[in-house]
């Protein structure tokens, strides 16, 4: 696999895709490809700690699951792609990088593996918390896209863009029928009265691999965990609230627009789970 690696013009424009090592600026796909003509495709996006991805195993089986449905014939398996990871993390000389596959339905698919810079959010924001805008789109529990992780991006795209130019971190998305759902990249949960509240996946929302782990880690220390579909009501009157994702981990949301979750502030629940979560992550990699 590495023997074709191009001389990029830095390494970090190097990029792996299932038809041979490329630049980042190389033309991969056609004007007929259905990815341009309408974003028919399916993506991943992984988290790179020293030269290692995070259970890429979980990531690659829901991008298995996700293709099935729509019946696209992945252009690579799960071994060429764990492999790939190691290759393109150590060609791109970028040890802690966001992963991003990305694969273009075709005809025929291609498979587009990039080292990107990590952007995650920065220290004081995991100290101060975030906030969210309350997005008048919502996710379709009934449309075909839901619970799945395609290219078909615009309405997270354009809800998380409005929701940075009001001055907020993230918007929070509801569904057509008015119940919590997610961010646009990441799961939200809420604590009260000590447990652990997240939608549940019948609420349109992403399975998260994040997601997993955290309700996983909380059950493990013995904290109650619900997976409820519940009104914007519930989660304003949490004791406090965060959101759960590859990228950002475990970010404390303070409040939903000018409203208050809690004492306005990161909560410990949050804290501690930031932290278990990251002694998850290092046990996992120490032991591959």
């Amino acid at each position: 696999m590495s023997a074709s690696r191009p001389a990029a013009r830095a390494p970090r424009d190097i990029v792996w895709t299932s038809r041979g090592w490329v630049n980042g600026s190389t033309p991969l796909i056609g004007a007929a490809d259905l990815a341009l003509q309408h974003g028919f495709g399916l993506f991943e996006t992984l988290r790179a700690y020293g030269g290692r991805v995070f259970r890429p195993d979980e990531h690659f089986r829901r991008l298995e699951r996700t293709a099935r449905t729509f019946r696209i014939r992945l252009p690579l398996d799960a071994q060429t792609f764990r492999e790939a990871c190691a290759e393109l993390l150590e060609a791109a000389r970028r040890p802690d990088a966001r992963v991003r596959l990305t694969v273009a339905a075709g005809p025929p698919p291609l498979a587009v593996l990039q080292a990107l810079p990590l952007a995650a959010p920065e220290r004081g924001q995991y100290a101060r918390g975030v906030t969210l805008w309350p997005a008048p789109f919502c996710r379709n529990t009934r449309g075909v896209l839901s619970g799945h992780k395609t290219i078909n991006y615009l309405d997270n795209y354009w809800a998380r863009a409005e929701a940075n130019r009001r001055g907020h971190f993230e918007a929070l998305m509801l569904n057509e029928r008015d119940e919590v759902a997610e961010g646009t990249r990441a799961n939200v949960f809420w604590v009260k009265d000590g447990e652990l509240v997240t939608p549940s996946l019948d609420t349109g929302i992403l399975e998260g691999v994040t997601r997993t782990v955290l309700i996983g880690i909380a059950r493990e220390g013995g904290r109650r965990v619900r997976e409820a579909r519940t009104g914007v009501a519930e989660l304003l009157a949490a004791d406090e609230a965060f959101l759960a994702s590859t990228i950002v981990e475990v970010l404390p949301v303070v409040a939903i627009g000018r409203r208050r979750i809690g004492a306005g502030r990161p909560g410990p629940v949050a804290k501690r789970l930031r932290a278990a979560f990251a002694r998850r992550v290092a046990a996992e990699l120490a032991a591959r």
